[in-house]
């Protein structure tokens, strides 16, 4: 077997906080929280991988901490067999051309004082991509990759939608020619009716090039669209993982499931189906003990809230975080 593309192995991220006046009098120490908890992943080569949870899950702090914008606390980030969190600078200039991240909001994510050419062709110089005679004729087939015309290169972002203004994200990320991106929510600052256009263009372009993914969202049926494996998280543990067709067909963590019933359905056919997640995320500064989720859990019992859950397998493709994941106690979503 050939080894995976990206392999994280117990990655933790600790944010220090503020240290309140009643720390100081009380003697304790600066409160910390943990925002990445012990996190182990694999991305294949050519694999899209869905990484899937509510807001404040850690989502979004692992997809930097991958690309080492936050620096790890604990653990390894091997890519193509480096590991990226003990990388030089040197060392991460080459990763980075090789791994890419594409933003939530496209419009803060571009200089406003930057015409869509002057951002990508400023990627292509630090790179050096190509030479600077051929800058503009790579620039336009870039922008032609992801479906803009070349009249678009010497606008500005604030005249473009928002649409157009993730494709110039998409295309300079593209412009160092990588072989896996980091989409972080890359349609979730987007109107409905031009999501569907962007995940189309991202599965063209993962076909044509070749590309490995971790898409990164909080809808399910986003996720289910991109993805064939999917990784669920709650605040900072990935707690679920499986095949598209496992986890909407056959989940076992009593979260995905609350995920899975909020799903919007158009067929009028009555399910006995998990109820809706109530409450909020826990702060990381906080971490309820036993299992994170019991104090959201319809389903805890003593256990839950003591000793925190096993790792079962409940397939070759699926584990679940949860002291009930071998048996399953609501009909599949």
């Amino acid at each position: 077997m050939t080894e995976p593309l990206l392999k994280v192995e117990n990655l933790v991220v600790e944010f220090p906080g503020r240290r309140r006046l009643v720390d100081w009098l009380g003697g304790r120490p600066r409160p910390v929280a943990r925002v990445i908890d012990g996190v182990d992943l694999t991305i294949d080569r050519h694999e899209t991988l869905g990484l899937v949870g509510e807001s404040g899950s850690g989502k979004t702090t692992l997809g930097r901490a991958i690309l080492r914008l936050v620096r790890p606390s604990a653990g390894r980030v091997l890519f193509e067999g480096r590991d990226i969190a003990r990388a030089d600078a040197e060392g991460l200039r080459g990763l980075r051309r090789r791994l890419q991240m594409v933003f939530q909001n496209p419009h803060s994510s571009l200089n406003p004082r930057f015409t869509v050419s002057a951002a990508i062709a400023e990627v292509l110089r630090f790179h050096r991509i190509v030479p600077e005679g051929d800058i503009g004729a790579e620039t336009a087939r870039l922008l032609s990759l992801v479906g803009l015309g070349s009249e678009m290169a010497g606008r500005y972002p604030r005249s473009l939608s928002g649409g157009q203004r993730q494709r110039v994200g998409l295309a300079r990320a593209l412009a160092v020619r990588p072989s896996m991106l980091v989409l972080d929510e890359p349609v979730a600052a987007l109107d409905v009716s031009i999501q569907a256009q962007v995940l189309n263009l991202l599965n063209d372009l993962r076909g044509e090039l070749g590309l490995t993914m971790l898409f990164i969202a909080h809808e399910m049926s986003v996720v289910r669209h991109m993805s064939r494996r999917i990784a669920v998280m709650y605040l900072g543990r990935i707690v679920e993982t499986g095949t598209t067709d496992e986890i909407f067909g056959n989940a076992r963590h009593p979260y995905t499931q609350g995920l899975l019933g909020a799903v919007p359905r158009l067929e009028p056919v009555k399910r006995r189906r998990q109820a809706m997640l109530q409450g909020d995320v826990p702060s990381p500064y906080a971490i309820p003990a036993g299992c994170r989720f019991h104090t959201r859990c319809p389903r805890a019992e003593d256990i839950c809230r003591r000793v925190a859950p096993p790792r079962v397998r409940v397939s070759a493709t699926h584990e679940a975080e949860c002291h009930f994941a071998g048996s399953p106690s609501v009909v599949p979503a």
